[in-house]
């Protein structure tokens, strides 16, 4: 059973030797380090930073990775970057612990992802972007029913090109 809970202080230690991880550490460091990565997270658990939600993730109890979530609207020129419609939501979601890989958590990490971001901003649209290299996230989102709506280099992203996939609210939300 996957569980959200809010990120906290103490987690970071976690998530910093996390990001150390030969799975984790080429999508989420690969240009920038995991200490700076942290410091953004610290000031968004400390509240310094608001737009984005951080949240831990477990398995049965035994934390296992984090995610966060954000309107797209607060982050103007990132939105504007990756074609994000008005009101639409973004994810960002890493299993950190090895041995919670190829169990099928990242499938239900997302889905329990979009089901807090829906219980905020019900009916919101999804648009999120990793690497196109990046197979397991790739398939995870599409097992959550994600469509793929481009590959391409995103502005502010790093060379890599990027799978941008959406998954579509309300009417009002609809793309």
């Amino acid at each position: 059973m996957i569980g959200l809970r809010p990120m906290t202080l103490y987690d970071l230690g976690q998530v910093e030797a996390w990001m150390a991880e030969p799975h984790v550490a080429p999508w989420w460091t690969p240009d920038t380090t995991a200490q700076a990565m942290v410091e953004e997270y610290r000031r968004r658990v400390s509240g310094e930073e608001m737009a984005t939600s951080m949240l831990m993730v477990s398995a049965d109890g035994e934390a296992i990775g984090w995610c966060q979530w954000y309107r797209w609207d607060s982050y103007p020129e990132e939105a504007w970057a990756m074609g994000a419609f008005p009101g639409e939501v973004g994810i960002d979601y890493a299993i950190g612990e090895p041995g919670a890989l190829g169990r099928g958590l990242g499938v239900q990490m997302i889905a329990a992802l979009v089901q807090e971001v829906r219980r905020h901003h019900p009916g919101a649209g999804v648009l999120v972007d990793p690497q196109a290299a990046n197979q397991p996230s790739r398939r995870a989102l599409e097992a959550n029913g994600f469509r793929l709506v481009a590959v391409r280099q995103v502005a502010g992203e790093g060379p890599a090109p990027r799978a941008i996939y959406r998954l579509s609210g309300s009417p009002l939300n609809m793309d």
